[in-house]
């Protein structure tokens, strides 16, 4: 026959506490934390995306003075372009070399946060299990020492009764 037990209704209603708590003091805030991370990450590639429109802007630039001075100066103006190519090209490298390590040593740090906090809620959630099947196998073994006790406190309050 199936009997419930307060104590075990008492325990399913602790979890379901510590479920909700859980979820609003630890699971939202590191949804945040990455959540601000990835927000970082973005304003990187948007920083990234800047350089390159300036490097753009700054090829223009040399393109249209190049194109003005042009028919005073050919030697000059194919010299230029040559100069501002490379100057392109050596600020494009430049920008794509800094914008991707940024975005690397972003994403592994976000990757080292992610399994420091999952490792972290991983431990308290196991400490939290381990603790509860603790109480559980105490509770079920506690019948016997119980009644035990109970005797034992029923003699003693015989025996200073007595007295």
């Amino acid at each position: 026959m199936l009997r419930l037990d307060w104590n075990i209704l008492f325990n399913i209603i602790n979890i379901l506490i510590l479920y909700f708590l859980l979820k609003r003091f630890l699971f939202k805030p590191v949804n945040g934390i990455l959540e601000k991370r990835q927000q970082e990450a973005d304003s990187i590639f948007a920083q990234a995306n800047e350089k390159e429109a300036q490097a753009q802007e700054s090829k223009a630039q040399y393109e249209t003075l190049l194109g003005e001075a042009k028919s005073e100066k050919e030697k000059i103006v194919a010299e230029a372009r040559k100069e501002a190519s490379a100057e392109y090209s050596r600020i494009v490298s430049e920008a794509k070399d800094k914008a991707g390590a940024i975005v690397e040593k972003a994403q592994a740090d976000a990757e080292k946060e992610k399994n420091a906090i999952l490792e972290q809620a991983d431990a308290e959630v196991r400490d939290m299990v381990l603790t509860a099947a603790a109480k559980m196998a105490g509770a079920a073994e506690g019948e016997d020492t119980d009644h035990a006790l109970y005797d034992r406190f029923l003699e003693k309050v015989n025996g200073h009764n007595q007295k």
